[in-house]
């Protein structure tokens, strides 16, 4: 099977912007001791006289030439902890620990936790956010493209079959850019609480022909396109990024205008008609940039790549535990920023630079 590459870099400094191309092995399923073990493996255990694998096993889809490879990766990973053999990844994986039958049990739990993080989030939006706020529903589906991506994520690394890949990659990929797209939406104030430009639903059909037109190229290939796929998704999240920490500048200095096609395209007011440079800035200006730092520190825990500790806990699965945290910080911010921009088009009474919570914030 194709080598699932790491999202080396964390789909965040740019590491996989190269596209390179798929690696078909990894040194661990290529080294002569993981072949001969295997090969023996099957010999012994994989012919139709000799006992199925266990019920679980054979729910989660292990074949016998699975659980060989399971087994002989662990015995060549026994030699590398006894200082007789170097650390190795197979078919682009470290050898885990399974338990009852999931292959990266502590990447299971922390995308359960996330799953949990977001659909909190959902429950915040429907009790916090008016029903009248325009904004409302756009948060509601960033929910649900959340929760069905980590959904996806939890049985991704439950079992690494080809089609839990495809669904968790291509999950992702929505996630990513939808939440392009609410930036592009909120910033420049496609929708507002109280409006909306009649370019919205323009700019929504187009990301959502460019994503489909996208899962059905790479779909294309025989073999999955893995450094084009990430790539596409590392320049969608880095414009997005980039969206927000200039949302967070406009508040500081004022960002010059551009021409394009003989029109003058300034940037617009995070909260208007409040103009950010004359007025008191809101407690939560920097809250999206400082989240997307966060984020990105995050990430790199992926360039270390580190054998599991234990077999069990690796880069991967912090980066995952990583973005609880984040995630429950960026639903507060979500929240209290649609329901500020109501207040800023007079539609709370709050004030807008109010330093209180969720639930306050919306009373």
């Amino acid at each position: 099977m194709p080598t699932r590459p790491r999202l080396t870099g964390a789909l965040a400094l740019v590491v996989l912007l190269a596209l390179a191309a798929p690696v078909v092995a990894s040194s661990g399923d290529r080294h002569p001791s993981f072949k001969l073990c295997t090969s023996l493996c099957e010999v012994k255990r994989c012919e139709p006289h000799h006992p199925p694998l266990p019920w679980h096993l054979r729910a989660l889809l292990w074949t016998c030439a699975d659980d060989c490879a399971y087994v002989c990766g662990h015995r060549l990973t026994d030699e590398a902890d006894a200082g007789r053999e170097a650390y190795h990844q197979f078919f682009g994986k470290w050898a885990f620990h399974r338990v009852w039958g999931i292959q990266e049990p502590m990447s299971v739990v922390f995308s359960l936790g996330n799953l949990a993080v977001n659909y909190r989030g959902l429950l915040n939006v429907t009790e916090y956010v008016r029903d009248d706020n325009g904004l409302h529903p756009w948060l509601v589906v960033a929910a649900l493209v959340q929760i069905n991506t980590w959904f996806w994520s939890t049985i991704f690394h439950s079992r690494d079959l080809p089609l839990t890949e495809k669904l968790d990659y291509f999950s992702a990929m929505t996630t990513v850019a939808f939440m392009l797209l609410y930036a592009v939406v909120r910033i420049f104030g496609l929708q507002t609480p109280k409006s909306r430009s009649p370019y919205c639903f323009k700019v929504t059909a187009g990301f959502a022909v460019m994503v489909l037109s996208h899962f059905i190229y790479v779909s294309s290939f025989a073999h999955f396109p893995y450094g084009y796929h990430v790539g596409v998704a590392m320049v969608l999240g880095l414009v997005s990024n980039a969206l927000w920490i200039m949302w967070t500048l406009s508040f500081y200095i004022r960002i010059p205008p551009i021409t394009l096609g003989g029109r003058v395209l300034t940037w617009p007011y995070p909260y208007p008609p409040r103009n950010p440079q004359l007025t008191a800035r809101p407690s939560q200006a920097n809250t999206p940039s400082v989240l997307v730092v966060l984020t990105m520190l995050a990430m790199s825990l992926e360039i270390l790549d580190f054998a599991p500790l234990r077999r069990t806990l690796d880069a991967h699965s912090l980066w995952h535990l990583a973005t609880i945290p984040l995630g429950e910080m960026w639903w507060r911010f979500l929240i209290k920023d649609a329901n500020d921009l109501q207040v800023a088009q007079g539609g709370g009474r709050l004030p807008l630079s109010s330093n209180s919570g969720v639930k306050q914030a919306t009373n």
